[in-house]
């Protein structure tokens, strides 16, 4: 029988090589066509995108060093330390951990992008809520932003009382 943390990293591992299939999918499917899917109230864009920064393509303008040192180094560190702290504290705090370990698989996955494709990430989502529109995305970021939200949310949460 596998032990949890062995299934963890198994489960990380997937995890990358299907956010990889997906963005190959969409080098390939949205090299020279969009789609959109929804209604005129909520719809979802399939759109390539080549994006040279970070969330919503901050620090794009960047010198390439400074780029590599804070997209690749600092991102692979924290990535690493995100993960061997999340692998010692997955049973004690089981929520925290496992927000933690989605930052750090959705961050290395978008590594692994910027180390193969010349700095750059692939990003191939918008979702639009009427004349609202969110900048463009990956399923990394989906796991990204999930992680902060449960990190968030359970810094906010009140503690219990014994």
């Amino acid at each position: 029988m596998l032990s949890s943390r062995t299934l963890t990293l198994i489960l990380g591992v997937a995890f990358i090589l299907l956010d990889q299939w997906v963005k190959l999918i969409a080098l390939v499917g949205l090299k020279s066509h969009s789609y959109v899917f929804g209604n005129q109230h909520l719809w979802l864009d399939l759109a390539l995108s080549l994006n040279p920064g970070a969330f919503l393509s901050l620090g794009a303008g960047l010198s390439p060093w400074v780029k590599q040192l804070i997209f690749v180094a600092a991102v692979g560190v924290v990535c690493v330390w995100a993960i061997v702290w999340a692998l010692r504290h997955w049973q004690a705090t089981p929520l925290k951990a496992g927000a933690a370990y989605f930052i750090a698989m959705g961050g290395l996955s978008n590594l692994i992008d910027r180390v193969t494709r010349d700095g750059h990430v692939v990003d191939y989502l918008v979702l639009n809520l009427g004349p609202l529109h969110t900048g463009v995305f990956n399923l990394a970021d989906i796991a990204i932003m999930a992680g902060a939200g449960i990190l968030l949310w359970t810094g906010l949460k009140k503690p219990q009382a014994i």
